[in-house]
């Protein structure tokens, strides 16, 4: 796996990660939506960190680093956390090389992580734009569903929206390739996606790996959203 930072043309910066398995793509949207909901709290404590290992206090550096990495640790899972969290409330293995997550079980795994109370709603995919730009409008991410024209579906974390001369755009994190692909949307109409379309790369943070996706991979958001509850 790979988490890259990401720019967007609205000077928006985003973390992306890359998902381990084929089918994972629900278990890096869930570990994607952990640190965007957290990092506020890990910058926050990797700061007090920081002071405390220059502030002169005895033990100081052994406390700012401790509260560093319990910091990082509380923000960053990795996908083998959230693989077990997910087969606690399936009930049993599940092989995220052959199949994919189910909808109705990302809350409880979200709840799980301490994010509180989330559900899973299927607003249609004419109401899915004005979903998800209420729900990120207060600096909240949420997982949302594509279904591919030639079949199957994926799951992937927008986590801003941008209204911009009067037309809507949604930040769309792809787990599948570890892309930011900003996304045109129409209040009202189905949000289409094109996942071969080529957007502004930037570095990786830490990890190499990503899949690529082949031309013509299209769909659309089918009108499933995972949110916070309000």
């Amino acid at each position: 796996m790979s988490w890259f930072v990401r720019f967007s043309r609205f000077g928006s910066a985003h973390m992306v990660r890359s998902q381990d398995l084929d089918m994972s793509c629900a278990m890096a949207s869930i570990v994607m939506v952990n640190f965007k909901m957290k990092k506020g709290l890990m910058f926050a404590g990797m700061a007090a960190g920081a002071s405390l290992q220059v502030s002169g206090v005895p033990g100081g550096s052994w406390l700012g680093s401790t509260l560093s990495s319990a910091a990082r640790d509380y923000a960053i899972k990795s996908e083998a956390e959230v693989y077990k969290l997910y087969e606690k409330h399936k009930g049993g293995a599940h092989d995220f090389n052959t199949a994919g997550a189910q909808r109705t079980l990302y809350p409880k795994v979200l709840a799980d992580l301490g994010l509180g109370q989330w559900e899973y709603v299927n607003v249609g995919k004419a109401g899915l734009a004005q979903a998800v730009i209420d729900t990120t409008s207060d600096g909240s991410a949420c997982i949302v569903g594509c279904t591919w024209d030639g079949g199957g579906g994926h799951a992937m974390v927008i986590d801003d929206s941008f209204n911009f001369f009067g037309s809507r755009y949604l930040a769309v994190c792809d787990p599948w390739d570890g892309e930011l692909r900003i996304t045109s949307a129409t209040i009202g109409q189905t949000v289409k996606y094109d996942g071969s379309s080529s957007p502004v790369s930037s570095g990786t943070i830490f990890g190499c790996s990503a899949h690529s996706y082949t031309p013509g991979s299209t769909g659309a958001l089918d009108g499933g959203i995972t949110r916070r509850k309000k």
